[in-house]
């Protein structure tokens, strides 16, 4: 049996309102506070808006990734 994935929301790569991307977790470093800049880490999904990837942060880790 496979543990579910988990995912964080972090700036990425910029400073504007559809800069926002969900990371997994394990692939930012532990204690990590702050934007992701490229290199850093590849984002699952990138180019939304804060309430945009957390609505598809919620249904990455609600589904694994599959939607209905």
């Amino acid at each position: 049996m496979s543990r579910k994935a988990k995912y964080t929301v972090l700036k990425f790569d910029g400073d504007d309102c559809y800069s926002w991307a969900i990371f997994r977790k394990e692939d930012i470093p532990k204690g990590h506070r702050g934007p992701v800049f490229y290199g850093m880490a590849k984002p699952v999904v990138a180019g939304m808006s804060r309430s945009e990837a957390g609505y598809h942060k919620d249904i990455l880790e609600s589904s694994d990734g599959r939607q209905p």
